[in-house]
């Protein structure tokens, strides 16, 4: 049997704590945005928000552990893959179905549909030329 020797122990106890910290970081920043917005004070709200993403940044840039491995990084693929996934299906059926009911008269879509629309393909033809160059330099 392998079992986890006490450096292996050590070093994924590291890796825990320095991800807590980065995720706080982020936390931090988030909930500062959310109350500091709540009291009208936006613009101390994303000065929050940016401390709590610069410094996320700076754990993961410069923490003496890897955070992140090949599981972690399998996950996020996977995770993507869905997500992409879900919002391509919702996209193909709902957009054309939301056109074709406000040229019937049945509804009326809000202005921003259409900036929407437009972000919407954008992010996949984006996909599809980064996609297209990492395949190409693979």
């Amino acid at each position: 049997m392998n079992e986890p020797t006490h450096s292996t122990n050590l070093r994924i106890k590291r890796r825990q704590r320095y991800k807590r910290l980065a995720f706080g970081s982020l936390v931090v920043g988030i909930t500062g945005l959310l109350v500091a917005s709540y009291l009208d004070q936006v613009l101390v709200g994303v000065f929050i928000y940016w401390a709590g993403f610069v410094g996320m940044l700076g754990v993961w840039q410069f923490s003496p552990v890897t955070l992140y491995d090949e599981r972690d990084t399998a996950i996020e693929r996977k995770a993507s893959d869905y997500t992409l996934g879900v919002f391509a299906i919702a996209g193909v059926l709902a957009i054309p179905g939301l056109v074709a009911l406000e040229a019937e008269g049945i509804l009326t879509l809000p202005a921003a549909f259409d900036g929407m629309a437009v972000t919407f393909v954008a992010v996949f033809v984006l996909f599809g030329v980064i996609y297209t160059v990492l395949r190409r330099h693979a």
